[in-house]
């Protein structure tokens, strides 16, 4: 396979529905690690945030300071539009390699 693997072909995955990694929801062990947490303020980055069910999860439990990075916009628009309240500031379109935030 000698495939350039950016931005477009991460997009190109997502708008064809080439994801055979996304399991559809939170797993079990992810679940079962959030629900021990007490700390709703803490941060939490999720980076190559896919669809990112973990963070849907985090927020609908009162979890305040996550943040999502994807290099590729797609799963970020699908997130923002199945989680209208999440804050959108906290949505990083961007390489997770030179990610930079406000995470204070």
């Amino acid at each position: 396979m000698n495939q350039e693997i950016n931005a477009g072909y991460w997009q190109q995955r997502y708008q064809s529905g080439q994801t055979g990694w996304d399991v559809g929801g939170i797993t079990t062990p992810l679940k079962e690690y959030f629900d021990q947490l007490e700390n709703k303020d803490l941060r939490i980055l999720i980076p190559g945030c896919g669809n990112a069910y973990e963070a849907e999860y985090l927020f609908l439990c009162g979890f305040t300071q996550v943040y999502l990075v994807d290099v590729a916009e797609e799963p970020l628009l699908n997130f923002a539009h199945r989680v209208p309240g999440f804050p959108k500031e906290q949505l990083l379109h961007q390489d997770f390699f030179k990610c930079r935030t406000s995470m204070t």
